[in-house]
């Protein structure tokens, strides 16, 4: 007698017919190398905040304090990448400090300053500053040969640091008994107006 073939069991429609073994939990392990480092960083962190600088009235009047002044932006700091630019001022008067060097202007913006600036700068320094006096009035051949530039060098240089807030042109002459410009310059820089502050005699005006 003929055995019974036996029926393939019935397969249910997202059932997998073969089934991988079930995976252990895993279990989380402590990293005690890991729970060190998170501490060492947190107690950086706290060193870090307890020990920022102060400002003092001996850091703000040696210029490494934090104020108002020495955070405000300068137009040789947006050259230099360091500051955002800020809304236009009016130019100030020069300053005129008892006992201030060029040696000491020269070393407080020789990281910004060129050769050729600085030494443009230490010609209207000693014409200004240190004679006491706010402005001087020269030509540019003059000048240029006072600071050891040529003349076309020269004209970059001045445009360079009235850009930069260093230098103020307010006057320039051009008449037939008077050629020359007036210079100002600053002990740090200033930021510029809007457009130049300068009058210009031309031709046969009067000085």
């Amino acid at each position: 007698m003929a055995q019974t073939k036996a029926k393939p069991e019935r397969r249910v429609a997202g059932r997998s017919k073969f089934r991988l073994p079930e995976r252990p939990p895993r279990i989380v392990e402590t990293n005690p190398l890991r729970d060190i480092l998170q501490e060492a960083k947190a107690q950086e962190e706290a060193l870090a905040a307890r020990s920022k600088p102060q400002a003092t009235p001996a850091k703000r009047i040696a210029g490494v304090g934090h104020s108002p002044a020495a955070t405000r932006d300068t137009p040789a700091k947006r050259v230099a990448g360091v500051a955002a630019p800020e809304v236009v001022r009016p130019p100030l008067a020069p300053e005129t400090v008892a006992g201030f060097s060029f040696g000491e202007f020269s070393k407080r913006w020789s990281p910004i300053l060129r050769s050729g600036q600085m030494s443009v700068c230490r010609v209207l320094f000693e014409m200004t500053h240190a004679a006491g006096q706010t402005e001087y009035f020269t030509s540019m051949p003059k000048l240029a040969a006072a600071a050891g530039l040529k003349e076309r060098q020269c004209y970059n240089v001045v445009a360079q640091l009235e850009q930069l807030g260093f230098i103020e042109r307010p006057e320039i002459f051009n008449t037939p008994t008077k050629k020359g410009t007036v210079f100002r310059l600053f002990l740090s820089p200033q930021t510029p107006g809007a457009g130049p502050d300068r009058r210009y005699h031309i031709g046969g005006e009067g000085d």
